[in-house]
């Protein structure tokens, strides 16, 4: 999509701006609607019928950018703003796919989703995170180091294995239909999913021009 079609001028509050701006998130509740997470999970169960998934595991979910139940996950305008915050309006949609870790899944090792640090006034790629079922640590709950994307580094060492836990991290559980907007610089992972409640999430990623085309990262 290009960043002509994209409306962002939705204007946000100088609270959100401020916690935006100073620790990296910041959660929109109840975005969807009753209806639109209805049709989400629909078509994310037929699209996840016709791809038998052979190898679960931490990142598995289906691709969900042609899938027109999911375009307000590119458009929507709140959602947009947050975005734009980090990448001062140069904002180009990425890719658009879902994750859903099954039981005994999901738990990763602090990471950013760019191959290098990044200075803390030019970020290049943003997450939206859309939630489709109630997200909560037991179910794979994805983990945040507040404010580390002003840090101009990456996790390294015991941090970026799958079982340590930073002393700042933080559990973001939200409720389905919410949607969490947060720099991809920072220090993020999924946790395990212990109980085998499902938790489908789509993740929309945006970056800049510059690196639209040639982006290879992880997310």
């Amino acid at each position: 999509m290009d960043n002509q079609a994209l409306n962002i001028s939705i204007p946000l509050s100088p609270t959100e701006l401020r916690q935006l701006e100073s620790e990296g998130w910041l959660r929109f509740p109840r975005v969807l609607s009753g209806k639109e997470l209805a049709e989400m999970h629909a078509a994310w169960d037929r699209l996840a019928a016709a791809s038998p998934n052979d190898s679960a595991g931490n990142n598995w979910g289906p691709d969900l950018g042609a899938e027109p139940a999911f375009a307000i996950c590119q458009a929507h305008p709140r959602v947009l703003a947050a975005v734009s915050v980090f990448l001062d309006d140069d904002v180009h949609v990425l890719r658009v796919v879902g994750r859903a870790p099954p039981r005994g899944h999901g738990r990763q090792g602090l990471h950013v989703d760019w191959k290098g640090p990044t200075p803390p006034e030019r970020q290049i790629l943003v997450n939206a995170f859309w939630v489709l079922d109630d997200m909560a640590l037991d179910n794979g709950a994805t983990r945040i180091v507040p404010g580390s994307h002003r840090w101009a580094r990456v996790p390294r060492g015991a941090y970026a294995q799958p079982q340590s836990v930073h002393p700042e991290e933080r559990v973001l559980e939200a409720s389905a239909g919410d949607v969490i907007v947060f720099s991809s610089h920072i220090w993020h992972a999924g946790s395990l999913n212990t109980s085998g409640r499902r938790r489908r999430l789509v993740i929309a990623q945006f970056g800049r021009h510059e690196i639209a085309a040639e982006y290879m990262g992880d997310y």
